[in-house]
């Protein structure tokens, strides 16, 4: 391919992106957050999220930082065990930050809109949102896909 083939395509990229982006800014601009997150199944969240998911992203970086990368088809087993990996080493991370905290560190706190907000207090709220979701996982979700109760 000539470069100025190339650039070609790459301009036609950027256009589109730009449009693409263009309407996903108004197609959740109007939306409330009661309707975003609806449903467990599909929300317009859920959507966002595997929209950017970071999959091709990865290709791409691989493709310019590597010679010659050797890419293989989307592998959903490896996929999941990433996924299902992920929150653990999430969780993980949260617990080690929480272990290693000072006493200066746990009584750091700052503002959030009009109150104030302190390190213990969002590591509460992380704890609520593990906890809420998993509540879910086991009372909704699991039942909804015939798993067995945990």
């Amino acid at each position: 391919m000539t470069e100025d083939s190339l650039e070609k395509q790459r301009q036609g990229l950027i256009v589109r992106l730009t449009e693409v982006r263009e309407r996903y800014a108004q197609c959740v601009a109007d939306v409330p957050i009661e309707v975003a997150t609806r449903g467990s199944e599909w929300s317009i969240v859920d959507l966002l999220r595997h929209t950017t998911g970071g999959g091709y992203r990865t290709m791409l970086t691989r493709l310019l930082k590597e010679d010659n990368p050797q890419m293989s088809g989307f592998d959903a087993g490896a996929n999941w065990r990433r996924v299902a990996d992920s929150i653990l080493t999430d969780i993980d991370e949260v617990i080690k930050v929480a272990s290693d905290l000072t006493v200066e560190e746990l009584g750091r706190s700052g503002q959030r809109g009009d109150q104030a907000i302190g390190v213990l207090d969002v590591l509460t709220l992380i704890v609520n949102h593990y906890d809420e979701h998993l509540r879910q996982l086991i009372e909704e979700v699991r039942p909804r896909e015939g798993l067995p109760q945990v």
